[in-house]
């Protein structure tokens, strides 16, 4: 995290890489299967997409964990385990010239009494997630597209 935080002090523009959803349908991702799902099957694509970001100037690549908690991942997929391998697999594409930025994204849960979930409960499928993204090499969390502020 410090070489994340000098970059962001220095004098310079950290340039993020772009979608990967679109780049996954490109590459097969079948309608309505889940991202994080097609990239542990493809494992080999994921990284290719995060080489071609970087070769092309970013200097942060995005880890295909958008979804990846277990209100959103499919039966049988273990949580941990599906954010570590596509945080290594990122950190292996892009080598240690480029930042991995651990993708976060919105359970669907509203937080007590709007929804069903306790604020300590998200706090753990929050929790569950980025210790695998920490685990398989990110640099920084990004939460992304959060749509309830105490989720955020």
């Amino acid at each position: 995290m410090n070489g994340f935080r000098a970059a962001l002090a220095a004098d310079g523009i950290l340039i993020f890489d772009g979608g990967m959803g679109s780049l996954l349908q490109r590459r097969g991702l079948a309608p309505g299967q889940s991202p994080e799902e097609f990239g542990m099957a493809h494992p080999e694509i994921i990284a290719d997409i995060h080489a071609g970001y970087a070769c092309s100037g970013s200097r942060v690549v995005t880890t295909n964990t958008f979804g990846a908690t277990r209100y959103k991942l499919p039966a049988g997929l273990d949580v941990f385990a599906v954010n570590e391998l596509m945080a290594r697999t990122a950190r292996r594409a892009v080598g240690g010239g480029v930042f991995v930025a651990g993708s976060v994204g919105p359970t669907g849960k509203m937080v007590h009494p709007l929804g069903d979930i306790s604020f300590r409960g998200l706090v753990e499928v929050f929790k569950e997630q980025i210790r695998g993204l920490a685990a398989g090499g990110a640099d920084v969390i990004l939460a992304e597209t959060q749509f309830d502020l105490a989720e955020a």
